[in-house]
């Protein structure tokens, strides 16, 4: 099972949204594929209508109850709890709970935007880090220090970093691109070609407790989730992708 830590130092750069319709992206292809939401906020719970399901992933983590299956099949969910700020890093109870996973081909993690307990025990349990940061010149300090973290934590992790609510035509995004790119080559880091556009579809679907591709198949963000999809399947090395 590869295990990915969906995470960026900054809020609001649509960490739950692409958990939610990656996996979606994941399953539809028939990849197995697990949600776990460690931020307490719960928005990727609420994004499936589950966000006071149980067993929760305090309960799970307590090995109580197992992950969840969504109304899209091969799409499961440990749904979040408030109570995940709770946790202390040196626990270190995330990674033999991953390991009781049996059958899934991907794992999913939406991390806080932080750097605390829950964060670090993702990126210590992680194969590999992708990090959806914006493409605005206030985001770059923000993606430069959590590249330093992740590097300080497991300094041969891989991380992706995707671009969202992408605007192509201001020039400031644009050179925003041109900086970032600048600030990963040295670093090793690998800036997806992929870009999540800036599309209401997006946060109209998460009202409507159902992945873009479900809301409005055809809209600019539901189709920018599926060539992302078809694009980690390939940089992961997930296997083929299926009709």
């Amino acid at each position: 099972m590869l295990t990915v830590a969906i995470w960026n130092l900054k809020g609001g750069t649509g960490k739950s949204s692409t958990a939610l319709n990656l996996g979606a992206e994941l399953a539809i292809a028939q990849f197995k594929t697990v949600l776990i939401d460690l931020d307490g906020q719960r928005t990727l719970s609420y994004s499936l209508g589950m966000d006071r399901s149980t067993p929760n992933v305090l309960d799970w983590l307590e090995g109580r109850g197992k992950p969840l299956l969504t109304e899209i099949d091969q799409l499961y969910l440990v749904p979040g709890d408030i109570g995940t700020f709770q946790l202390f890093s040196e626990d270190n109870i995330l990674k033999p709970c991953l390991r009781q996973l049996k059958g899934f081909d991907v794992c999913l993690i939406d991390c806080p935007p932080s750097l605390s307990a829950p964060t670090l025990q993702a990126i210590w349990s992680a194969d590999r880090v992708l990090m959806p940061t914006l493409a605005e010149p206030a985001s770059l300090k923000g993606v430069i220090e959590a590249v330093g973290l992740v590097r300080d934590e497991q300094e041969n992790l891989p991380v992706d970093v995707l671009r969202t609510r992408y605007r192509s035509r201001l020039k400031i995004s644009r050179e925003v691109v041109e900086q970032l790119v600048a600030v990963l080559k040295p670093v090793h880091y690998r800036l997806l070609k992929t870009t999540i556009p800036d599309n209401v579809a997006i946060s109209e679907s998460i009202a409507r407790q159902v992945p873009a591709r479900n809301y409005a198949t055809s809209s600019p963000g539901a189709i920018a989730y599926r060539d992302l999809a078809i694009e980690v399947i390939s940089l992961w090395k997930l296997g083929p992708l299926l009709p």
